[in-house]
């Protein structure tokens, strides 16, 4: 009894579970509530906000579950290694209980969720988020979105502009309903990219286990989706969605559900050329190629031209896309590199801020020629890696990376199939490394205990170290050291070499045979 008890308690299942309902039970005190909102009037949110130090225990019991429910994922992958039997069903199993509390809780991580809120009302109300930014409504601030995005204006698409008009009119005059509304289509729609990652997955014999371990199960994906509502997963339920119909010989379908993501999130526009490679077939040639790619953007064009043309808002999605480019993030390459070229110049008293800004208009222009040389290579490139690099490429380059940006590329990488050993080691650090990222993000917290500097001193050790930890307990575990790494990079360098020489071989070996024969 001691061995089964000792056994269940440490289950994936049961651990991650354990994190989800303390995450939960935490957001209480510190989850994202807008200060109009009558939420705030509840007898246990009064109580345990109006306390001081109820609020301190609760960053931290937040910031241990979310580390917890990490912990229980690296788990969940090598139990489903070590019985692949069943992994399919044990993680479908394990992701929806860990996903259930964490539906329930109050908004962490982001605030993106009330600004869909205003954004919907802006709609409703008759502005064009094109060209208003949230301040224009009256109340805007008693949402909750954040200060620092009221004046900004829209990045989405008009798919999710009407998206947001058609809730917020259904949700009344409740943000609540709305937010709970919202968070449900973010929900739905990671469900749906699951189904799409694992069709795709069967079709291209990918372990579909895997997929939906990093896709579903993944605690970047329990975060910034199921927690924080991002419409990031809507986008990327119709790009997988329109990539799996182009798959399956419906071109046409899927260039239409690629617009619709595109009317998301203006960055889905990279599949739209997947989808014209994907509808050319094996034997495309550059101008066979050209030509659906011509048809695929005529199409995506007239859609999102007529739909916003209908909608009054035109085209303007185009150009309020720099939109969140207006903040940076410690953790982006380019930012570093812009920080260091910047401080470099003002240690000799120069300004810095221009040659940072050069850093990062070059570092455009290269992601630019990266994405270009990605889509017109005449490599033989699967088409769906041809995504996945060009999304990654994107993400690498820019000088803000969302932990929700890194989920683009976790997810369009499992759907490519990522093989056993660094491929899967990089995936996973990354995934860690995200989640922590998002565990990190802003709590509602009131200003004593924001200004408590030793209060969050300690909690930004806590999730660094916490961090640190299971990146070095993942590579003790999977017996990963700097020599192994180097001599597994080495090892690939040699299998590529091998392989190029045997296929040059097998290029010359007709044209050997036929002067044989001539000679004969």
């Amino acid at each position: 009894m001691k061995s089964i008890l000792r056994r269940e308690l440490g289950s994936p299942l049961l651990m991650g579970l354990v994190g989800s309902l303390f995450i939960a039970l935490g957001s209480l005190a510190v989850g994202w509530l807008g200060p109009g909102s009558n939420v705030r009037g509840w007898p246990i949110i009064q109580s345990v906000r109006g306390n001081d130090l109820l609020v301190h225990i609760s960053t931290f019991v937040v910031i241990g579950a979310g580390l917890l429910l990490v912990i229980a994922w690296l788990k969940l992958g090598s139990a489903m290694r070590k019985n692949p039997a069943d992994a399919l069903k044990r993680v479908i199993v394990t992701s929806v209980v860990w996903a259930l509390p964490l539906a329930f809780a109050v908004p962490l991580y982001s605030r993106d969720l009330f600004a869909y809120v205003g954004q919907g009302r802006l709609m409703a109300g008759g502005f064009n988020p094109y060209v208003d930014g949230i301040s224009a409504i009256q109340g805007w601030f008693n949402i909750g979105v954040d200060p620092m995005w009221a004046n900004a204006k829209t990045p989405y698409g008009p798919v999710y502009l009407w998206i947001e008009q058609i809730t917020v009119m259904v949700a009344g005059t409740s943000p609540i309903m709305a937010v709970a509304l919202f968070r449900l289509i973010a929900i739905i729609s990671a469900l749906a990219i699951a189904y799409f990652a694992y069709r795709i997955a069967l079709m291209r014999q990918v372990d579909p286990g895997k997929v939906l371990w990093l896709v579903l199960a993944s605690p970047v994906i329990m975060f910034n989706f199921v927690v924080a509502g991002h419409n990031d997963a809507l986008m990327l339920a119709l790009l997988i969605a329109g990539v799996y119909a182009a798959l399956k010989k419906h071109p046409i379908i899927g260039i239409l559900l690629v617009t619709a993501s595109v009317g998301v999130k203006p960055i889905a526009v990279l599949a739209l050329p997947i989808i014209g490679i994907i509808w050319a077939g094996q034997n495309r040639t550059v101008r066979s190629t050209i030509k659906y790619w011509i048809v695929s953007v005529a199409i995506g064009a007239a859609v999102l031209g007529a739909l916003g043309w209908l909608m009054g808002i035109g085209f303007g999605w185009v150009l309020t896309l720099a939109t969140p480019g207006s903040v940076s993030h410690w953790y982006a390459p380019v930012n570093i590199l812009a920080i260091a070229v910047g401080g470099a110049f003002g240690a000799f008293g120069l300004d810095g801020e221009m040659p940072a800004n050069i850093v990062k208009f070059i570092a455009i222009g290269v992601m630019v020629l990266v994405v270009a040389w990605v889509m017109l290579t005449k490599r033989n490139l699967d088409p769906l890696m041809r995504l996945a690099l060009a999304f990654t490429a994107t993400v690498v380059l820019s000088p803000v990376i969302h932990p929700w940006y890194a989920a683009w590329c976790i997810i369009l990488f499992a759907i490519v199939g990522i093989k056993e050993g660094l491929a899967t080691h990089l995936v996973v650090s990354a995934s860690i490394f995200f989640a922590c990222v998002s565990i990190a993000e802003g709590m509602d917290i009131s200003d004593s205990v924001q200004g408590d500097i030793l209060g969050y001193v300690i909690r930004t050790v806590f999730i660094t170290g916490g961090g640190i930890a299971l990146i070095i307990a993942y590579c003790i575990h999977e017996e990963l050291s700097v020599k192994l790494i180097v001599q597994r990079i080495r090892d690939a360098r040699e299998r590529r070499t091998v392989a190029k020489l045997q296929r040059a071989a097998a290029a010359g070996a007709p044209g050997r045979a036929t002067k044989a024969r001539t000679s004969a």
